[in-house]
């Protein structure tokens, strides 16, 4: 299995319906493997650019066949709460709210709730309260944004 050829192919497909691919993971689910693809756009992605790509994408995956094996093709967008797992993912996302949980405590805790302050390489900075945290990426165990529902839908109107 060519998994850098496939995330080749998935980020040029992409490119060209003006997507960007966010993650893709290949995964063994018992006897089948399933390649889940997950695209972004600023504003958004709609369902008929998923199909566009799904279409496509599993057209060229059909012909030029990197996985050697019959898979199952998920595509989606990464959601508004997406999963972070890459520094990439960490960078595109600084300034943004974060809940971290941990493989194994820092000072006495497993989960983190705070913005992201910075970003390199080795891990990421988060302010939680007035507390500044460097956290490894070794150390995450799971990441994702923490978009609230008034950041997502705005405060209630007020009664008059």
């Amino acid at each position: 299995m060519d998994t850098e050829k496939i995330e080749a192919i998935a980020e040029e497909t992409a490119r060209e319906l003006s997507l960007s691919l966010f993650d893709l993971e290949v995964a063994r689910e018992g006897a089948r493997v399933v390649l889940r693809v997950y695209l972004d756009r600023e504003g958004g992605v709609m369902l008929s650019e998923i199909q566009s790509f799904s279409r496509r994408f599993g057209a060229i995956l059909d012909v030029e066949d990197p996985l050697r094996e019959p898979y199952v093709l998920e595509v989606s967008s990464p959601g508004v709460n997406r999963r972070l797992r890459k520094p990439k993912h960490f960078a595109l996302s600084a300034g943004k709210r974060v809940r971290v949980a941990l493989l194994s405590p820092f000072e006495g805790r497993r989960n983190f709730v705070g913005t992201i302050t910075g970003f390199d390489s080795d891990g990421i900075d988060i302010m939680e309260g007035e507390t500044q945290i460097r956290i490894g990426y070794g150390q995450i165990r799971k990441a994702n944004l923490d978009v609230t529902q008034e950041e997502l839908f705005g405060k209630g109107k007020k009664k008059k």
